[in-house]
């Protein structure tokens, strides 16, 4: 069973026809629900009553986390390809139905088998979209794929998005779009490439001074791999593969074995490690069309992965310098952030001995950095625990977005080993680390935190000069070159329009600085500067004095 759950303001739908002879009879009018939890339920081949309860069971307790007590059962075959038949699927729905009075919810159901006319008005709290899997086979380990999710039908249409919304910030700022031909996929223009290549910028500078080696590994690797990792039992579901002469092959859903490999290809000494290989890796994931939400659930994304093979000797310390670099980043952008340990889940590889000691050296890790941390029974990956960070927006949302992993297993599964000082192989322990965590999902998290007003540092354009009129425009188009060769982005609007208008599309395209030049700033050799968002403007401005100020701003990032 797999299910779309949507916290909404309002939902308002329509039976317009009936598309399969075994439609409930209903009237044909409209329903309008507000407040309201949205199941979007497709029932699969396999699933019966039990499924449908344990899915009601878990809904009725995430409902308590919202203090809401209203429910939609909404039927919604889109979401999945293995459909139950008709009147089995109608069995179930009914019976979720049934179990969510016993559980003394306000539940309502959208009629079965009609093509149905809706609209919907999500809420905008983190935990208000999200995708579950539920399964016959499994009921006590329901796969918990809490993912934003892309609101379906008009819900995508821009007068049903907040205005903060980065998926309208980047189509009005001209950073980035979507196209229905390239379905959980971005396409970055210009500007969005330069924000996009400042953040990379950051990341490459600081990881440099921190010791780490850049790596890129193939996205198409055999299927083999896969096997070994463990992933093809734990996530083949959300791969996708090809085959290139009779051999099988899948996109790499993570960045772990590529790296693995690359240590692997030569042999290693103790007095390489800890050997920190950094990537950012393209990854694909299958992820359902009705779970797809802009930069924030993907198919195809970046990840700033690091894997550190380090002896168990060095374990903590070295746990201790991820958790510095993470808090560097998230201050850098003002982020404030708490802590999570999540621990071994019930479909973890390994003993429990070793899972012990994981934890053990992630938990005294936080503890010797005096960090508060609240633990996450049964949350961990299924081949070590890990460190989530979560950090806070303006908006006052939180973001899981960095984590350190501890792994024990992969290194026993692949077979890695170093030459130790005492000449014999050992075996290292791998660190899995991201820091943006989605390079996309980071950059849509921005945009929405400072609602495309970037700090300097980070905005793609960061100056733009505007003559005054057209006699002007040879001295705009020195002082734009002059700023260009000094490293500033900066740009100019030429159009015949009047000063005043464009003044106000550069506020509207947030540019962080404005630069007018009339006939007085020619004759003194000067500038006058408006900032964004402030009305007042300083005149008679030396372009070194402007230049001068820039840098230092860009040096505190600011």
């Amino acid at each position: 069973m797999k299910i779309l759950q949507l916290h909404s303001d309002w939902i308002e739908y329509e039976p317009v026809k009936k598309e399969i002879v075994q439609a409930e009879d209903v009237e044909k009018k409209p329903y309008r629900h507000e407040n309201i939890l949205v199941l979007l339920t497709a029932v699969e081949k396999g699933d019966n009553e039990e499924v449908g309860e344990r899915a009601i069971d878990e809904v009725s307790e995430f409902m308590k986390s919202l203090h809401a007590n209203k429910v939609l059962v909404y039927p919604y075959a889109h979401l999945s390809k293995e459909l139950a038949k008709p009147q089995e699927a109608l069995f179930v729905i009914k019976q979720m139905e049934k179990h969510a009075k016993k559980l003394n919810l306000d539940v309502y159901r959208a009629p079965f088998g009609w093509t149905k006319r809706f609209a919907i008005s999500v809420k905008g709290h983190p935990l208000a979209e999200q995708s579950k899997s539920f399964t016959k086979d499994d009921l006590g380990q329901v796969k918990k794929a809490e993912k934003r999710a892309e609101k379906p039908a008009k819900a995508e249409e821009p007068k049903e998005l907040s205005d903060n919304d980065h998926r309208l910030l980047g189509k009005k700022l001209d950073l980035f779009s979507f196209q229905t031909e390239a379905p959980g996929m971005v396409f970055y223009h210009a500007k969005g490439m330069m924000l996009r290549n400042r953040l990379i910028e950051f990341w490459r500078e600081e990881h440099g001074k921190a010791g780490y080696q850049e790596i890129s590994t193939p996205s198409l690797m055999n299927k083999n791999i896969w096997e070994t990792s463990g992933h093809w039992d734990h996530y083949k579901d959300n791969m996708f593969f090809t085959s290139i002469e009779d051999m099988d092959f899948a996109m790499k859903p993570m960045n772990c074995p590529g790296a693995i490999l690359v240590f692997k290809s030569s042999t290693r000494s103790y007095r390489e490690l800890p050997l920190r290989l950094a990537e950012l890796g393209t990854v694909h994931r299958n992820e359902l069309s009705g779970v797809l939400s802009g930069l924030f659930r993907m198919r195809v994304f970046t990840q700033d992965d690091a894997h550190i093979f380090v002896g168990e000797d060095k374990l903590e310390e070295e746990i201790e310098r991820v958790v510095d670099i993470v808090d560097y980043f998230y201050k850098a952008f003002g982020f404030d952030y708490h802590v999570e340990l999540s621990t071994r889940p019930d479909n973890a590889m390994g003993s429990k001995e070793v899972w012990d000691k994981a934890e053990g050296a992630l938990e005294s890790a936080l503890k010797k950095r005096k960090m508060k941390y609240k633990i996450n029974p049964k949350e961990g990956a299924f081949y070590g625990p890990k460190i989530d960070f979560h950090i806070k927006d303006s908006l006052g949302r939180t973001w899981q977005c960095a984590t350190v992993q501890v792994d024990f297993m992969m290194p026993e599964r692949f077979d890695i080993s170093y030459n130790g000082e005492d000449n014999k192989p050992h075996r290292p322990v791998i660190i899995h680390r991201v820091i943006y965590g989605s390079l996309e999902r980071f950059i849509g998290i921005l945009v929405e935190h400072y609602s495309g007003a970037f700090p300097l540092w980070l905005s793609p354009v960061q100056v733009r000069v505007l003559a005054l009129t057209d006699k002007n425009n040879d001295t705009a188009e020195k002082v734009l070159q002059q700023l260009k060769e000094k490293g500033i982005r900066a740009d100019t609007d030429t159009r015949s329009s009047t000063v005043e208008y464009r003044v106000r599309e550069a506020e509207m395209q947030k540019v962080n600085y404005i630069l007018v030049i009339g006939e007085k700033e020619e004759k003194n050799k000067t500038v006058a500067v408006r900032r964004r968002g402030k009305k007042e403007i300083q005149f008679g401005v030396k372009l070194e004095d402007f230049v001068k100020q820039l840098k230092d701003e860009l040096e505190k990032k600011r």
